[in-house]
C-alpha cells in the first residue's frame, strides 16, 4: 500500500512537471514571437508631460487634449535619428486643428502644422484601426535636450503621436501591446475591440492561448486520474449530451465576452477549457453510440 501511493505520488509530480513545461514553452514562444512587423509600440498618455526613453525605438503615443498642451521630453546623450509623426483617429476628421512644435534646448527647431489637405487615409493591419496621417519630422539630431509640443485650439481632440523608426518588439511588449489596443479601440477610437481579432496579432493570441487551454485541460484530466480522484463514468454519460451543449454555450460566450471587451487572457483561457469539456463530452457520445451499435 505505501509503494502504491509513492508511485501515485511519482506520476503526479511528473505530471505537475510537464505542466509546467508545456507552460513554461508555451509563455516562451509568445514573448519572443516576432512583431517586428507592427509599427510602433502603443503607449495611453496619461499626463501633460510624457518623458520619452530610447526615442529612437518606434512608439506610438495616444492622447487626449482638452485646452493644456503636452510635452514630451528627450534627453540625447549622443547623436539620434530623430523622427516625429502627428496623427488622428480617422473619426476625428482631417479638418481638426492640431500643432507640434518642436525645440532643441529650448530654441524652436520646426513646427508641424497641416492643413485640411496635407492629412492622409492610412491604415494600421496590426491594430485593425484607421488614422488620419499628418507630416513627418526626421532629421539626424546631435546631442542635448528635446522638447515637442502638441496643442490645438480645439477644446477637445485626440491624436496620436509618433516617435522613433526603429521597430523592436520583442519580450514583454508584445503582451503589452495585446492588452492596450482592445482598450485603445474602445476607449480612443471609439469602436468595438472586436475587429481585433482580423489583425494577425489578435488571432494568433488567441490561437496560442487556446492551445495551452486544451494542454492544461488534457493535463487536469491525468492529474484527477493519477491522484484517484474518479469521476462517475455512468453519470457523465447520461449527462454528456447536455454537458456538450452548454460547454460549447460557455466556450462561445466566454470568447465572445473577452473579444469585445478587455482580451483578459483569463477569460480566453476559460474559454478555451469549456471548449475541451465540449471536445471530451462529443467523444464521450461517439464512444457511445459505437458501443450500442
Amino acid at each position: 500500500m505505501f509503494f502504491y501511493k509513492k508511485n501515485k505520488l511519482r506520476k503526479f509530480d511528473k505530471t505537475t512537471n510537464k505542466l509546467r513545461i508545456i507552460t513554461l514553452v508555451f509563455f516562451l514562444i509568445f514573448v519572443s514571437w516576432p512583431l517586428t512587423v507592427l509599427a510602433h509600440q502603443p503607449r495611453i498618455v496619461e499626463s501633460e508631460k510624457i518623458i520619452v526613453n530610447k526615442p529612437e525605438i518606434s512608439k506610438a503615443y495616444y492622447g487626449n487634449l482638452s485646452g493644456k498642451p503636452h510635452t514630451y521630453i528627450i534627453s540625447a546623450n549622443s547623436a539620434i535619428n530623430l523622427y516625429v509623426n502627428i496623427l488622428l483617429p480617422f473619426n476625428e476628421g482631417p479638418e481638426k486643428n492640431v500643432l507640434v512644435n518642436i525645440f532643441k534646448n529650448d530654441h524652436f527647431l520646426v513646427s508641424l502644422s497641416p492643413n485640411k489637405e496635407d492629412w492622409k487615409e492610412f491604415f494600421e493591419p496590426f491594430g485593425q484601426s484607421m488614422y488620419w496621417q499628418g507630416p513627418e519630422f526626421k532629421i539626424r539630431a546631435d546631442a542635448g535636450k528635446y522638447k515637442i509640443l502638441v496643442q490645438s485650439r480645439e477644446k477637445k481632440i485626440r491624436y496620436v503621436l509618433a516617435i522613433g523608426e526603429i521597430e523592436s518588439f520583442k519580450g514583454i511588449e508584445s503582451l503589452k501591446a495585446i492588452l492596450v489596443i482592445p482598450k485603445l479601440k474602445r476607449n480612443f477610437f471609439k469602436e468595438s475591440a472586436f475587429s481585433f481579432i482580423f489583425s494577425p496579432l489578435g488571432w494568433g493570441y488567441i490561437l496560442l492561448l487556446k492551445i495551452l487551454a486544451l494542454l492544461l485541460g488534457w493535463v487536469i484530466s491525468k492529474v484527477l486520474k493519477v491522484s484517484g480522484i474518479k469521476i462517475q463514468k455512468e453519470y457523465f454519460k447520461r449527462l454528456a449530451r447536455h454537458i456538450m451543449v452548454w460547454s460549447g454555450i460557455f466556450w462561445i460566450g466566454l470568447l465572445y465576452w473577452a473579444v469585445t471587451t478587455s482580451w483578459h487572457p483569463i477569460i480566453i483561457l476559460m474559454s478555451g477549457l469549456a471548449l475541451f469539456i465540449a471536445l471530451v463530452s462529443w467523444c464521450e457520445l461517439k464512444v457511445s453510440k459505437q458501443n450500442k451499435t
